[in-house]
């Protein structure tokens, strides 16, 4: 007691320590279900777009040694498989960083960027011209985006959601702190 008549408690000081591993995990998992997902939509996608003839322009181009009709996929669909490269090409892989970690879902494939946003140019007519200095691409082919891996990651984001804000809430331990 002092003598002012107060009372004086001394408290032992904690602080927040923050355990990283469950986090890493949550982000492997949900890494893993986003590349699973868009997998998944690429090998059941039926196609609703143009319908093809023929085997295409290579052995390794549409599944290019098999004969008969291919019916792509629609624009806003995902992608349809036929021999499968997209799907094989999507992975996920944990970079661990000094300040955070980062989750992030590849694919490999070159087309996969022109098949996600969508891309202009090709067919026939003059390529990559210069005129007064400027490249340009001519041709009246439009690829409109078909939406795989952000279609993926919008439907994994609810419970990806959850299962960060839980492992975060997991991971928040109160240490004591010694004088």
């Amino acid at each position: 007691m002092a003598d002012n008549g107060t009372i004086e408690i001394d408290f032992p000081s904690y602080v927040l320590e923050y355990d990283r591993t469950l986090l890493r995990k949550s982000l492997q998992i949900a890494g893993r279900e986003v590349a699973a997902a868009a997998r998944r939509n690429i090998r059941g996608s039926v196609g609703g777009g143009r319908l093809y003839y023929g085997p295409g322009g290579s052995i390794g181009y549409r599944g290019g040694s098999s004969s008969g009709a291919y019916r792509a996929s629609a624009p806003g669909q995902a992608p349809v498989s036929v021999t499968g490269t997209l799907a094989r090409s999507i992975k996920a892989k944990l970079r661990r960083g000094a300040t955070s970690d980062v989750e992030t879902v590849k694919d490999a494939a070159f087309y996969a960027k022109f098949l996600e946003a969508g891309a202009k140019g090709g067919g026939p007519g003059k390529r990559n011209q210069r005129s007064r200095g400027k490249t340009y691409v001519a041709g009246g082919r439009v690829l409109k985006p078909r939406k795989f891996l952000s279609a993926a990651l919008a439907q994994c984001a609810p419970d990806i959601r959850r299962r960060l804000a839980d492992a975060a809430v997991r991971g928040v331990v109160m240490e004591r702190v010694k004088k």
